[in-house]
């Protein structure tokens, strides 16, 4: 498969999982429900998020990229909060800075990390320093996915 067909592949099943979990809940700093709806779909091209944490609604864009990675960008208002390139090169995926000079071989941990099966996500403040109020006291920024609500069952006659 190639890079751009694999990074068209993961941006779809983001997609399907992020309309699955649409709560979550911030770890770390002020805490708090994040809510996740996805806005617009185009299947292989291009994801949009709103997010709202305390009444704050932001915006997340995942693109394909020709390189196999996907682009990601969160803007709340006019003001860019979050830009990084996503990669999975293992069972979780990796969130790197778009700067970031990236190890031959991934001698490093990335700065950013969501979980194989996409319900958490943690991320580096010092990679990200527009995300440093949200950071606990070592500078990460945590969030899990909500459990879902169970429902009750009617007694048995």
């Amino acid at each position: 498969m190639s890079p751009r067909i694999a990074a068209a592949a993961a941006l779809d099943d983001f997609a399907d999982a992020l309309s699955n979990a649409p709560r979550w809940l911030l770890e770390t700093g002020c805490g708090g429900a994040i809510t996740l709806r996805v806005c617009a779909h185009r299947q292989g091209e291009r994801l949009e998020i709103l997010v709202e944490l305390a009444g704050e609604p932001a915006q997340i864009v995942l693109e394909p990229h020709a390189s196999g990675w996907l682009s990601i960008a969160a803007v709340c208002g006019d003001q860019e909060l979050f830009r990084a390139w996503l990669d999975r090169p293992y069972e979780e995926f990796e969130f790197w800075p778009e700067s970031a000079a990236i190890p031959a071989g991934r001698t490093v941990d990335p700065p950013g990390r969501i979980g194989k099966r996409r319900n958490w996500i943690n991320l580096s403040a010092a990679a990200w320093p527009q995300l440093a109020r949200f950071a606990n006291a070592a500078g990460i920024v945590a969030a899990i996915e909500a459990e879902a609500p169970t429902m009750e069952r009617p007694d048995s006659p």
